[in-house]
Formats: C-alpha cells, structure tokens, sequence
C-alpha cells in the first residue's frame, strides 16, 4: 500500500513538477521518502527470510531492481511455516 501511495504521488508531483518547470517538489518528497521507502524493503526482504542486506543489492542497475522484486513476490518456505505459528 505504501509503494502504491508513493508512485501515485510522486506522478501527481512531477506533473505538478512539469507545469511549474522545475523539479524542486519531486527532489523534496524523494529526500523524505527515501528512509520509509528503505524500511519498508527491508521488511519486505526479512518476511522473504531474507537478510535486510539484500537491499544494497538494488544498487546494481537493472538486475537488482529485478532481483528485489523476485525477492518480494516470493515467500520463501520458512517465512509460511513462521507466519502460522504463535
């Protein structure tokens, strides 16, 4: 819910960005959103059973945004047994 929230605004906030012909707004809300945006991939990679580490892997161009991806759309087998059990 939290990515779906950020590439809507930060598309309303480039188009705004657009008219007024400066790309102030858009640099503002990255700077503040980069921390959350962090937190809530290591989440993602620490349900996955996966370290928070990972993340640095996004660094690599292309493949990394790829492998992030992968990573997150996949539960690993661990991650189901631990989610059922209290």
């Amino acid at each position: 819910m939290f990515s779906l929230f950020n590439v809507i605004f930060s598309i309303g906030l480039s188009l705004f960005d657009y008219i007024l012909g400066t790309a102030l707004l858009s640099f503002i809300y990255a700077v503040v959103v980069f921390i959350p945006s962090l937190a809530v991939s290591v989440r993602r990679l620490h349900d996955t059973n996966r370290s928070g580490w990972w993340v640095f892997i996004a660094v690599i161009p292309v493949i990394g945004s790829i492998a992030l991806i992968i990573f997150a759309a996949f539960y690993h087998q661990y991650s189901l047994l631990k989610i059922g059990t209290d």
